[in-house]
């Protein structure tokens, strides 16, 4: 839970929220779906989308930290598909009762549950894919850093290193290039390139098996890989590493000193 807490923090403080919420409420708004357009004058409309946008945005952030957090479920495109088909199913009567009470059915035209599912369902993809996008634009110089970062640590020409003694405590199915460990509970959630485990163990020892992987641990819940890092990004004094696979981990203030060392922030 702690970690759920702390992604809901991080997006309410940085500024996507409430860009969203506003350029959602204008366009909305001013097309004016499901009668609203026939019900409301333009004042109206943008206070009554305004209110439903900005519950819309907290439903799904919730979702989203849910699906991200809770059921672990960090790959981009099957969390967001999730996030919005939760958002959907949330969100979907609630408006239609409320449009089936506001607006004159005999001159609006009444939404069905279907419409609204699908109105809910595209904007949250959407949402999903600006929030996507954000996170996946590194400026120039931390660019060239991370290339050098990788030239370093994983050069084209050499073979992978062996599997760490962690990564072989997995199914076979999930044993490729260790990417990060997070641990949960009593467990550790072990990130590779063919997929996610979880093995019973203590997070120290954990870390010790995955030696044979150059990394470094980022917070006292979280260990990456270094060939595995292509970005870092700050917020509101917070700093974050995105890693392959559409991980995005936080790095707590006294790790931070480990990546200014390797020319990262």
């Amino acid at each position: 839970m702690h970690a759920f807490f702390a992604v809901l923090k991080a997006d309410f403080r940085s500024a996507v929220p409430y860009v969203v919420w506003a350029v959602l409420t204008v366009v909305v708004a001013l097309a004016g779906p499901f009668g609203s357009y026939v019900g409301l004058d333009l004042p109206q409309r943008l206070v009554f989308w305004g209110v439903l946008m900005a519950l819309g945005i907290l439903a799904g952030t919730i979702c989203r930290a849910a699906v991200h957090e809770l059921l672990g479920l960090r790959d981009f495109r099957r969390g967001a598909f999730l996030t919005a088909m939760l958002s959907a199913v949330i969100l979907t009567w609630p408006l239609y009762a409320l449009a089936d009470h506001m607006f004159d059915q005999e001159k609006a035209l009444a939404p069905d549950h279907f419409e609204i599912a699908l109105f809910i369902f595209a904007t949250s993809l959407c949402v999903g894919a600006f929030r996507h996008s954000l996170g996946l634009m590194p400026n120039p110089l931390e660019g060239r850093a991370f290339a050098e970062v990788a030239e370093q640590d994983a050069p084209p020409e050499m073979p992978a290193p062996p599997l760490p003694r962690v990564v072989s405590r997995l199914d076979p199915a999930l044993q490729g290039r260790l990417i990060a460990m997070t641990v949960r509970n009593h467990y550790v959630d072990v990130t590779t390139t063919a997929g996610q485990g979880s093995i019973l163990m203590r997070f120290a020892d954990a870390m010790a098996e995955a030696t044979e992987e150059s990394g470094i641990q980022i917070h006292r819940s979280h260990w990456v890989a270094w060939w595995a890092v292509t970005g870092v990004d700050k917020a509101d004094g917070k700093v974050w590493v995105t890693l392959a696979q559409d991980m995005r981990l936080p790095v707590s203030k006294s790790h931070r000193a480990k990546l200014e060392e390797r020319g990262l922030l």
